[in-house]
C-alpha cells in the first residue's frame, strides 16, 4: 500500500476511534433532554438519510430479497439491541466505564467464535481474556460507589457487548455478499421500524427543550458517530485486517477518560486507572496472538465495535 493511501486508512481509523470515544459524553448529556427512544430514532434517521442520499447517488443500495431479510434480522442485534443496552448503560453509569467495557467486544467475539468452532483456543488469548475481565471487575467492583457509576449501568453495557459480539460472528457470511455502505445503511434503516413506534410513546414535548448545544450534540451523534464513523471503520477494514482494527479500538476508553477529565472535570481515581490499564493490556494481549485464525470482522459502537 502506498504511503499516501496508508495515511488515509489510518487517518480514517483513528478518526472513528476519536469520534466514538467522545460519543459517550454526548449521549450522557443529550439524554438529560431527549428521551432515549426519541434520541435513538432521531440519531438513526439522520444516519439513514445521509447514507441513503450517498447510496442513491452511487446507485449502490439495491439488494436481493434474501440479503435484505438477513440484514433486517441482524439489525435486531445491532443497532436495536446494542444501542438500547448501551444508551441505558450510559444513563446509569459513567462514560469511561462504558467505553472500557465496550472495548472488550473483540474478546467476546473470540469466545463466541471459539464456541462455534470458528477459532481455536491459545494460551495468549486465554490469558488476555482473563486479564481483561479482571480489569472490568476492578472497575465495576471498586468503582460501584463512585459518583455517577452503578452496577446496573455496567451490566447493561455488558448486554451491548454480547449483542455486538453475537452479531459479529453471524455477519461473516453476509459481508461476502453486501458492501460496507449497504450494511451500514440498512442496519440503520431497519432499526427505524423499531425505534419509530417506541419514540411515539414518548411524545414530542421534548422538542421545545432542545437548545443549541443539544442540537449540536444530536447532529454529532447522528452524522458523525452513526454514519461517518461506521463508514470510516468499514473503509479501514477494506485495507487492514480485523485484528489491526480491533487493536485500535483500545484507543476509545483512553479518549473517553481524557475527555471526562479535561471537559467534565472528572476525578482520576486509582480503581479507574488500574482497571483501564488491566483491561487494555488484556485486550491487546489477545490481539497480538498470531498463531490463531483471524477474528471475524468486527462491527463496533460495534466495537468495539465503536460506536
Amino acid at each position: 500500500m502506498k504511503s499516501s493511501s496508508l495515511v488515509r486508512v489510518y487517518g480514517a481509523l483513528i478518526s472513528a476511534m476519536i469520534i466514538w470515544g467522545l460519543s459517550f459524553l454526548a449521549i450522557k448529556d443529550v439524554i438529560g433532554t431527549i428521551p432515549i427512544f426519541s434520541l435513538l430514532f432521531t440519531r438513526f434517521l439522520m444516519a439513514t438519510i445521509l447514507l441513503g442520499v450517498f447510496g442513491i447517488a452511487r446507485n449502490s443500495l439495491r439488494l436481493p430479497k434474501r440479503d435484505l431479510l438477513t440484514l433486517a434480522g441482524l439489525s435486531l442485534l445491532s443497532p436495536v439491541g446494542y444501542f438500547l443496552f448501551e444508551t441505558y448503560g450510559v444513563l446509569y453509569t459513567q462514560p469511561s466505564h462504558v467505553s472500557v467495557i465496550i472495548a472488550t467486544i473483540p474478546i467476546a467475539v473470540y469466545l463466541i467464535a471459539f464456541a462455534r468452532k470458528q477459532e481455536r483456543l491459545t494460551w495468549r488469548r486465554s490469558a488476555g481474556i482473563v486479564i481483561a475481565y479482571m480489569g472490568i471487575l476492578v472497575i465495576i467492583g471498586w468503582g460501584r460507589n463512585e459518583a455517577g457509576a452503578s452496577l446496573l449501568g455496567d451490566l447493561l453495557v455488558i448486554g451491548a457487548v454480547l449483542c455486538a459480539a453475537i452479531r459479529t460472528t453471524l455477519i461473516k457470511d453476509a459481508l461476502r455478499r453486501v458492501t460496507p455502505l449497504q450494511l451500514t445503511f440498512y442496519q440503520f434503516f431497519f432499526s427505524l421500524f423499531v425505534f419509530g413506534p417506541l419514540a411515539l410513546t414518548e411524545g414530542v414535548s421534548w422538542i421545545g427543550q432542545v437548545d443549541a448545544l443539544t442540537l449540536l450534540e444530536l447532529l454529532f451523534l447522528g452524522v458523525l458517530c452513526s454514519a461517518v464513523a461506521f463508514l470510516f471503520m468499514h473503509y479501514a477494514l477494506s485495507h487492514l485486517s480485523a485484528t489491526q482494527v480491533a487493536v485500535s479500538a483500545n484507543l476509545v476508553p483512553v479518549i473517553t477518560l481524557i475527555a471526562e477529565i479535561s471537559i467534565l472535570g472528572a476525578a482520576i481515581t486509582l480503581p479507574k486507572t488500574l482497571g483501564i490499564a488491566i483491561t487494555l493490556f488484556g485486550v491487546l494481549l489477545t490481539q497480538l496472538d498470531r498463531a490463531s485464525k483471524a477474528i471475524p470482522r468486527i462491527d463496533y459502537e460495534s466495537a468495539v465495535l465503536k460506536k
